[in-house]
């Protein structure tokens, strides 16, 4: 209880030490209206604004000052063309590789259709040169 009251006191005094708000004021206020500087020189730039567009033909081939500012603003079509024929090389590239990786095909695997034929030749009908050492070699059968 003795917080509340000593807390209302300290309000109740900084709102007593607020007389700036008094002093300067008083009670007499401005007078608000549409002739004051800010709304004249704001009209003047408008109308300045609309007058310079709606006039300004500086320029020989007759582009509006925004059709101008935008120009300035695009990439120009050289460069664009170029870009273009860069994509288009690119695409082509893309094209003939997935045409090459489409037809693809594994290399044929050659298997013996009786591969025990290894163990039944005879050593003896061979000629010397003509035949490859195969002592090593493990015959796959499945």
């Amino acid at each position: 209880m003795f917080f509340s009251t000593a807390r209302t006191a300290a309000s109740r005094a900084a709102i007593a030490r607020r007389t700036y708000a008094t002093k300067q004021a008083g009670e007499s206020f401005p007078e608000e209206s549409f002739n004051s500087s800010i709304w004249r020189n704001t009209v003047i730039a408008v109308a300045a604004g609309a007058l310079w567009l709606r006039f300004d033909n500086s320029s020989e081939d007759n582009k509006h000052l925004f059709t101008k500012w935008i120009e300035g603003l695009m990439t120009s079509s050289e460069k664009m063309d170029s870009l273009s024929n860069e994509a288009l090389a690119q695409a082509e590239k893309l094209a003939e590789y997935r045409l090459i990786a489409q037809d693809a095909q594994r290399a044929p695997i050659y298997r013996m259709r009786y591969p025990e034929g290894f163990e039944r030749a005879s050593p003896r009908g061979l000629i010397a040169g003509q035949q490859a050492d195969l002592s090593d070699l493990k015959v796959r059968t499945d």
